[in-house]
């Protein structure tokens, strides 16, 4: 299983109890629609390797599973595998509305201004903060980032691989850096902190 076809579902956190189960995590919107998995893909030293569920049992939390791993049967075995980052085959995936979109998929993308309908450059990778996404954008040998929050307005056009997105004013020419001037850049802001790390 190639990792480039697959989706990250989630993690496995701990092992609970002492006969082999671990918790999983699952990072999704919906996660009562893996319940009743019969396999998931788990990220062991740089490779997916298969594990089948035998037993699927639920927790307090609705985000977490407890699931029984076949030959995953003591506590050593269920430590092991603490930490691993659990994938599943995109096609369990659940599709998704016109305008509607799921970050792991738009990586090669371009992006537009929803009010221009100028291209402003290719996506080159999805930062998945807590406040919102954000988009690194390669434009002309610059970096761009577009933030996502959830009040901005977003066109999907799936057919073109293209997002058409409401460009904060300003962000462009702070990027750019086309026709600010410092006292420009000073004003401008973002809804929300840029993360420290967010350009690395």
């Amino acid at each position: 299983m190639n990792i480039d076809d697959c989706f990250l579902l989630g993690k496995i956190t701990k092992p609970h109890g002492y006969k082999g189960d671990v918790i999983l995590y699952i990072d999704a919107d919906q996660p009562e629609l893996y319940r009743e998995l019969d396999c998931i893909w788990l990220e062991i030293g740089g490779r997916l390797v298969p594990h089948f569920m035998d037993e699927t049992k639920t927790h307090s939390s609705s985000q977490k599973l407890i699931v029984h791993l076949e030959g995953v049967d003591d506590e050593n075995s269920a430590k092991s595998l603490g930490g691993s980052n659990v994938f599943l085959p995109t096609k369990y995936l659940p599709e998704l509305g016109e305008d509607q979109f799921y970050l792991h998929e738009v990586r090669g993308w371009r992006v537009s201004d929803a009010e221009s309908e100028i291209t402003v450059g290719t996506i080159t990778k999805v930062l998945d903060y807590a406040m919102y996404p954000i988009l690194e954008v390669h434009s002309d040998g610059n970096e761009v980032l577009v933030p996502l929050p959830p009040e901005i307005d977003i066109r999907v056009d799936r057919a073109e691989q293209q997002l058409f997105v409401t460009i904060p004013e300003g962000l462009l020419d702070v990027y750019l850096g086309t026709s600010l001037d410092s006292d420009d850049a000073n004003d401008f802001q973002w809804d929300g902190e840029e993360q420290e790390d967010a350009g690395a």
